[in-house]
């Protein structure tokens, strides 16, 4: 065992590494776009709740990140350098949109009031547990090889399972934003066509985290495969 204990020491410091990285990445990426949502969430349902009591329920909805391929430019003049200017361009818009909604339930219209369909909605959800799954995961991986370490003795099968799961989830939430993000866009597209807004609709997938969930069910497998051996090498002597 002493030969596998400077292995698992490496391990260890490679899946906390990994999972300081995926910690900070979600805490900079995810962290202040939920924040604003949720502000902008609070004030869609008090609208809700405030047309609701008045006896005209209408449907109140936000459609986030809109890719935006031409939109109105504008330019800035500096009143400190005044012989220099500054064109901008719209690439990405958030809208709000709201109407009539004769006879819908209060819970109804909460659902929908991401993408206009609950069925964004729950994908949104969804994808938040997800990314609370994968946190989960790590730190029992993690947790796993400090005792194995502290125990000498080899990692657990549950890992390879962890890991797996933790591959497939990457690659799922990262096609359910893509897809999520897309049926935004094209509705924002139908909505503002006649505009001087023309929406990206094409189908965007970061292929960057596709590739680190097939990484990892590599990795996984690989483990598998050393774990097996290892067993059977056991048997054989």
């Amino acid at each position: 065992m002493q030969n596998k204990r400077p292995f698992l020491q490496r391990l260890l410091i490679i899946y906390i590494a990994f999972f300081g990285a995926l910690v900070a990445g979600l805490a900079l990426e995810f962290l202040p776009g939920f924040s604003q949502g949720y502000a902008d969430g609070d004030e869609i349902s008090m609208d809700l709740a405030k047309n609701w009591g008045s006896g005209t329920p209408r449907l109140i909805y936000m459609l986030e990140n809109i890719r935006v391929k031409e939109g109105p430019q504008t330019s800035i003049e500096l009143p400190t350098a005044p012989d220099m200017k500054i064109g901008t361009k719209i690439r990405n818009i958030g809208m709000v949109v709201e109407q009539e909604a004769p006879g819908a339930s209060i819970v109804g219209l909460a659902f929908r009031s991401l993408g206009g369909s609950g069925w964004i909605y729950a994908s949104v959800m969804l994808t938040l547990v997800a990314y609370l799954t994968i946190v989960v995961l790590m730190f029992l991986i993690i947790n796993s090889v400090r005792r194995s370490i502290r125990e000498e003795r080899t990692l657990g099968k549950r890992n390879i399972w962890y890991l797996r799961a933790i591959g497939g989830l990457a690659i799922v939430t990262e096609l359910t934003d893509s897809i999520v993000d897309w049926t935004m866009n094209s509705r924002a597209a139908e909505l503002l066509a006649g505009s001087e807004y023309t929406v990206d609709t094409a189908f965007h997938l970061s292929y960057s985290t596709i590739i680190i969930g097939i990484l990892i069910i590599f990795a996984a497998e690989v483990f598998a495969i050393g774990r097996n051996l290892s067993e059977e090498q056991k048997l054989t002597i």
